[in-house]
């Protein structure tokens, strides 16, 4: 069993989110480290959070995509507000990543304490 999660971007236009889904390694050294180390543009951050079901986020988002085993495209919520809601219900999701534009954010479903900064978080590498 894996620990998944939703990363998706907000629309600053609109108020919606897109997001798509991750199954595995979506705890914050996971996915959370991947996404601010390698996908911290909005050009890179949209690229994954449009981009479909991967198995797994890669650094290279390529080899993400040739090794993801379904073919699910990205979920649209109204708002943030939804995203929280319903983002937990797609799959079982654990952790749902939000980039505003500038920095990556994420909650997890079983705490529902709201978004932190990823950056924040992340363990120190020595």
């Amino acid at each position: 069993m894996g620990t998944s999660a939703m990363i998706g971007i907000y629309n600053k236009s609109d108020g919606s989110v897109t997001a798509s889904y991750c199954h595995y390694d979506g705890y914050v050294d996971g996915v959370g480290r991947t996404l601010f180390d390698h996908y911290n543009t909005m050009y890179d951050a949209e690229i994954v959070a449009k981009g479909g079901y991967i198995s797994s986020l890669e650094n290279d988002y390529l080899v993400s995509r040739k090794n993801a085993v379904h073919h699910d495209e990205a979920t649209l919520f109204s708002s943030v507000e939804e995203y929280l809601v319903k983002g937990e219900n797609y799959a079982g999701a654990d952790y749902l990543y939000l980039f505003d534009g500038k920095a990556w954010f994420f909650t997890s479903t079983c705490d529902k304490l709201g978004f932190e900064e990823v950056e924040m978080n992340l363990k120190i590498q020595q």
